[in-house]
């Protein structure tokens, strides 16, 4: 067995496990959870679509913002 074949038989170990623990744990998460997250991402999106320089400034303002939380720890 080369390496190319070896890569692709973990790769497809790994994604069956993925599927796996993430059938059981949306198994876990009650339905009325599942529908606000829906409705979350939802608005989220459509936002996003309608004011897209805001939400890149948004993400931006995010960034920096834990940027500093980081180096400021780094500091002390």
């Amino acid at each position: 067995m080369d390496r190319s074949e070896l890569i692709a038989e973990i790769k497809k170990q790994l994604q069956e496990e993925l599927k796996q623990y993430k059938s059981s744990l949306a198994d876990k998460i009650p339905d009325e959870q599942k529908k606000q997250a829906k409705e979350m991402k939802d608005t989220a999106t459509a936002f996003v679509k309608e004011n897209p320089w805001a939400s890149v400034g948004m993400a931006i303002l995010a960034g920096f913002v834990i940027a500093r939380m980081i180096y400021r720890k780094k500091e002390d």
